[in-house]
């Protein structure tokens, strides 16, 4: 048993889509499950889509546009568009009808897993012609609670579903499923947090008991800094994961933070390959895997800078800092860094606009809140005296700490 997992820049296109086939006809004998992304850039338009639509504005150039897209990669497949994702693209249009009443994170949740649901229609319909394969819908199968964006995985239940509904078809098929959705007690769509799909393949790889778990990247394999952003970068070809949850942590754009838990526990590898590429071995994650010690960078943008003053001159206590972090636990917020003084707590977080909102209604009357953004974050994990050279010198610290292995600035 095998799980890959392809991720938007993979099937951004009709080729991405024949590559992929090809990559799949030819893995071997054993059973497979590959989970896909939506396809190139069309999460980011749906997050369009579902403002503009959310806040009663006009979205029919964006949804054409939408629809064109993925219409255009069908044409140059095959000669019709197949039935369950013209069905998708109806359904869209009516969870669109009245999606200004709902919260922003329940109309995010309503609109943005058909992204999934569009491509692996169109990449299950052009494989079938060439291996057996079958479509399954990861609400099915997936089952979450109603953190609606970043929803949690009940396991029980989904281990479950997984064992009785899946893992027959994947017995005599190649199974097609989405990456990033599931669905809550009541079959509404949840997703899984940004980038979720490679934390889909580590659930399905757990419920499974997969031989191992690969990720298919545009990069040759796991890098110590993003190439676009820094020249020069090496490629670990051994990682543990424990090296690599602390990277992601961090944020590095490696694997989704989520991923590594399940799979650890089962000790099933994670390799994460090029498709661009599939001559090379990559990158390979286990528990005894360990490569030698390179300084990893990670640059984080648009951060947002939160300041909680007490309001009476006492001191910031622990029972203050216990209110602030029940609060961003509450709202299913991630700090990236943060300072505490005698009067304040400092803490840096990615800069979303509806949680924002929310830190400021739940704190606002117990202490005085001040916010700061776009900011950006650096981290440099496993540091050296030279590795402090590529860091963007024309900045204004706003915050920084150092430990005897990593440093953090959050800068201007």
């Amino acid at each position: 048993m095998q799980i890959f997992k392809f991720g938007g820049a993979s099937v951004k296109d009709a080729s991405g889509v024949r590559n992929l086939t090809e990559i799949v006809s030819n893995h071997g004998q054993s059973k497979l499950a590959i989970v896909v992304s939506a396809m190139g850039k069309t999460t980011n338009k749906l997050e369009l889509l579902v403002k503009q639509a959310n806040e009663g504005m006009d979205y029919q150039d964006t949804l054409s546009e939408l629809k064109e897209f993925h219409r255009n990669i069908v044409k140059e497949l095959m000669e019709e568009a197949p039935e369950r994702y013209l069905a998708f693209e109806d359904e869209l249009e009516r969870q669109l009808i009245g999606i200004s009443e709902l919260e922003a994170n329940i109309a995010y949740d309503r609109i943005v897993p058909f992204g999934e649901l569009m491509s692996t229609s169109i990449i299950a319909a052009y494989l079938g012609n060439y291996t057996k394969c079958e479509w399954v819908d990861a609400r099915s199968i997936i089952r979450t609670d109603q953190y609606f964006s970043e929803a949690n995985v009940d396991w029980v239940v989904t281990e479950r579903q997984v064992t009785e509904r899946l893992l027959p078809v994947v017995a005599n098929s190649t199974v097609v499923t989405q990456g990033f959705i599931g669905s809550d007690v009541e079959g509404h769509s949840t997703t899984l947090g940004r980038e979720g799909s490679d934390y889909t393949g580590a659930i399905l790889a757990y419920c499974l008991g997969a031989e191992d778990f690969t990720v298919w990247k545009d990069v040759p394999g796991i890098l110590n800094a993003d190439p676009r952003i820094l020249d020069d970068t090496e490629q670990y070809n051994n990682l543990s994961y424990r090296e690599v949850t602390e990277m992601t942590y961090y944020g590095a754009q490696v694997i989704h933070p989520k991923t590594l838990k399940p799979i650890a526990q089962k000790s099933i590898p994670l390799i994460v390959r090029s498709f661009l590429d599939i001559e090379k071995t990559g990158t390979t994650i286990a528990s005894d895997q360990t490569g030698k010690t390179i300084p990893c960078f990670v640059f984080k943008g648009n951060q947002l800078l939160v300041t909680a003053q007490v309001k009476d001159h006492s001191f910031m206590d622990e029972k203050k800092l216990g209110l602030i972090l029940q609060v961003l636990d509450l709202l299913n917020i991630k700090i990236n860094l943060m300072q505490n003084s005698a009067l304040t707590l400092s803490f840096c977080i990615d800069n979303k606009e509806f949680k924002s909102k929310r830190i400021k209604e739940l704190l606002n009357r117990d202490f005085l809140l001040s916010f700061e953004s776009p900011l950006n974050l650096a981290t440099i994990k496993n540091y050296t005296p030279d590795s402090f050279n590529k860091l963007p010198w024309n900045r204004t610290v706003i915050m920084e700490q150092k430990t005897p292995n990593n440093y953090q600035v959050l800068y201007r």
